[in-house]
């Protein structure tokens, strides 16, 4: 019996949310505030808050909160029938023909085709029709008596919505063959006195775990206690346990002889104080070891340090190592407590939720934690009758390196939009690229997002570049606009905008795949600037080593379509440009494309369009003047950037009259020297000049100069601003992306 799917209504920013679980561990990945911990919190008050649970008025989605005003107010009437008002978990259940069915029988079962084996069940805080007529009424009558004092609907459902809103659970029919919920055909299973906690068992591994590294801290020594509480109840275990209580009768004899020598004279001089009458019972200090306090108060983990074996107490370990320590411990406890010793067996689900394992964990515990995972927790929960049950996990995290070494199907991704917040599993990304015909592209993509790459599941923003130069070089390009942004709003008298290196942003290297990805930057619904190269082209004959046209079998030059320079060029060979845009090859589109019509938003039926409010643009390299006012379109970014920083490549030659030093060891010297005469092409530098890319970037960066100027605010305030990377200059192209992506 598992769990296969979660719904959620109406719960903060779980306004309408589906979680597909998968039967073994399900990994919930998302940017902050997309919704992770508000599941784990609706499961908990539903699950392990019983008749109990308690809910807040800002537990209620805006939403609802407005929905509700509007009916206290009588601004808004209920529909007609009443739908379910407030908040809601609905758990889908799956069952085999194999499976124990006692625990939810005919009274949950509510369909005994033989086909049909889910089971619905709900779990409300809702406010039914007849509370609502006396809560209108009720409303009204405080109106009448505070006059222009009276609160509002919401402040005053406030403080008086337990008294109207009820707690229900219920099991709800499910149509197999439609596959919808049947609203209308329930049991209500607090009436029938059915026990959920037989049915499903809920548990937690809190992200704010209770171990720290202070002197004092005993945090990981306290757990002992709780482990044995949690392993005792396991009969499997009954031997081990009761040669550990038979050693502490035998204790309690000894230290009773001990006590009575230290304590004597205490009760010598009760006595002489009249507590002690003849004839009275004398008091006696006995020995009363307890098992479980004593392992509270009087255990120690220590760990051995060195090849000696020092052993250190726990609070000279690293934080790291006690959280992940800390989080064996509970785990273990969880998985102990879900075997129910003082019960017959396991409930038929058990489900348990971590949260945020990495907490002050470095990314290689990380990765190693989540790789042993599986193994730690298990696909069952079994008692020591051998009752088997299945155990499902939920895991909810923030880090790239778990997401990483996880399996790609186990992960689901939260995204919140306009308030609300939607699951989606990346299995159903798989069918996406399967129903456009590029399953490639997705074993690509797979194998693609890998450590670094995986950032883009808790990114507000992507930028994607494609190669070297452009990934190391994009830092210092976005800290050189951040200067000067901020510098200029100080002049202006205004407020700088958000600094581009203080914002969510991953740059994610690509090479020219970056069409590969547009299924899933439109998925993961994030702001996404391409940064990519116009690769002009042109038809042209194909030579031999010596320079001659290579004849094909009919005598005539054999021709292909190779790189060329904007002028004279005819076509572009960017595949990402291209799939984009779909406008074809033809290099004149894209020459002409205005900055308006580079950023593109996805159509159903369309594709990907030009649009004002696009979430994604491509930048390519444009026509632009240097420094002497000469314009001109470079094809890649290595001639944009010697076509614009020629003074700066130039300064980097240190001439004495007898011989040149050079401080760009990657560049070629011959073709260095024919780049400096005047008039010469960026185009053969960028071409033949480079010997690799990566290092002509950071050389770059160690050439870069840092200048300070005095600004003038309008209030006739003065303040010095600092410019690094002041002695070179961003390709055109890049600025504007970069600006883009800033201000979005």
């Amino acid at each position: 019996m598992y769990l296969k799917k979660i719904h959620v209504k109406n719960f903060r920013s779980l306004r309408d949310l589906d979680v597909d679980l998968e039967d073994y561990l399900s990994i919930i990945v998302g940017k902050n505030n997309s919704g992770k911990t508000s599941l784990l919190l609706i499961l908990e008050k539903f699950l392990s808050g019983g008749n109990s649970a308690r809910f807040e008025l800002n537990d209620f989605n805006i939403e609802l909160q407005q929905h509700l005003k509007g009916l206290i107010e009588d601004t808004v009437q209920p529909a007609d029938p009443y739908p379910m008002c407030g908040i809601a978990l609905r758990l889908f259940v799956e069952y085999g023909a194999g499976d124990d069915l006692a625990n939810i029988g005919n009274k949950v079962i509510m369909d005994l085709d033989p086909d049909n084996r889910s089971v619905v069940l709900d779990f409300l805080y809702h406010l039914p029709s007849q509370n609502l007529a006396l809560l209108k009424r009720d409303f009204k009558a405080h109106q009448d008596k505070k006059g222009d004092k009276a609160k509002d609907g919401l402040s005053y459902l406030k403080d008086v919505h337990g008294k109207y809103f009820t707690l229900a659970r219920r099991s709800v029919q499910f149509d197999h063959l439609t596959g919808k919920v049947v609203e209308d055909n329930f049991t209500d299973l607090i009436k029938e006195n059915i026990r959920i906690d037989d049915i499903i068992s809920f548990k937690r591994v809190n992200a704010r775990r209770t171990v720290s590294n202070k002197d004092s801290d005993r945090g990981l020594s306290a757990l002992s206690a709780k482990i044995y509480t949690a392993m005792s109840a396991d009969t499997g275990e009954e031997e081990v346990f009761e040669t550990f209580k038979d050693a502490l009768t035998r204790t309690d004899k000894d230290l009773d002889d001990i006590y009575a020598a230290i304590f004597h004279q205490v009760i010598d001089d009760v006595r002489q104080f009249g507590g002690i009458k003849e004839g009275d019972t004398e008091i006696t200090i006995k020995s009363s070891l307890q098992h479980r306090d004593l392992l509270e108060e009087n255990t120690t983990v220590v760990y051995g340090h060195g090849a000696e074996r020092h052993e250190l107490p726990e609070s000279y370990n690293g934080l790291g190592y006690l959280n992940l320590i800390s989080i064996i411990f509970e785990i273990k406890i969880l998985l102990n407590e879900f075997k129910r010793g003082n019960f017959p067996k396991p409930a038929d689900i058990n489900l348990l939720f971590i949260e945020e394992p990495e907490a002050h964990t470095h990314p290689q515990m990380q990765a190693v934690f989540i790789k042993n995972i599986k193994n730690l927790i298990g696909r069952a929960i079994k008692n020591a009758d051998r009752v088997e049950r299945p155990l499902q996990t939920v895991l909810s995290t923030h880090s790239a390196h778990i997401v990483a070494e996880s399996d790609f199907d186990d992960i689901k991704y939260f995204k919140r939009t306009a308030g609300n917040t939607t699951s989606h599993s990346l299995k159903y990304l798989e069918r996406l690229y399967e129903t456009t015909g590029y399953v490639g592209h997705y074993k690509f993509l797979k194998q693609y997002l890998t450590l670094h790459r995986s950032q883009l599941f808790f990114a507000d923003k992507a930028i994607l570049v494609e190669g070297d130069t452009e990934r190391i070089l994009l830092p210092s390009m976005m800290r050189k606009i951040d200067q000067v942004d901020a510098a200029d709003a100080w002049v202006a008298g205004n407020s700088a905008p958000l600094a581009l290196l203080s914002q969510n942003i991953s740059v994610i290297e690509v090479g020219a795949h970056a069409h590969i990805f547009e299924l899933f930057l439109d998925f993961i619904g994030v702001k996404t600037l391409i940064v990519t190269d116009i690769d002009s082209a042109a038809e042209q004959d194909v030579l031999d080593k010596a320079g001659k046209p290579v004849l094909n079998k009919d005598g005539k030059p054999r021709r292909r379509v190779q790189a060329h320079p904007i002028e004279g060029a005819t076509h572009t060979t960017n595949a990402a440009l291209k799939f984009f845009h779909g406008a074809g090859s033809d290099i004149g589109y894209f020459i002409g494309l205005s900055i308006e019509k580079k950023t593109l938003i996805k159509e159903p039926t369309r594709g990907w369009c030009p649009h004002v409010d696009g979430q994604v643009m491509c930048v390519f390299q444009v026509s632009e003047a240097d420094k002497d006012g000469t314009a001109y379109h470079a094809r890649s970014f290595e001639d944009a950037f010697f076509h614009v920083n020629r003074d700066f490549i130039r300064a980097s030659v240190i001439d004495d009259g007898k011989t040149k030093k050079f401080k760009f060891p990657s560049l070629v010297d011959d073709a260095l020297e024919a780049f400096l005469e005047p008039g010469s092409s960026s185009y053969a530098m960028a071409e033949d000049g480079i010997t690799k890319k990566p290092s002509f970037a950071i050389e770059i960066l160690l050439n870069s100069t840092t200048r300070k100027e005095t600004r003038k605010h309008p209030d006739g305030t003065e303040r010095e601003f600092v410019f690094e990377f002041s002695n070179w200059n961003i390709p055109q192209y890049i600025r504007e992306g970069l600006a883009w992506i800033k201000l979005g």
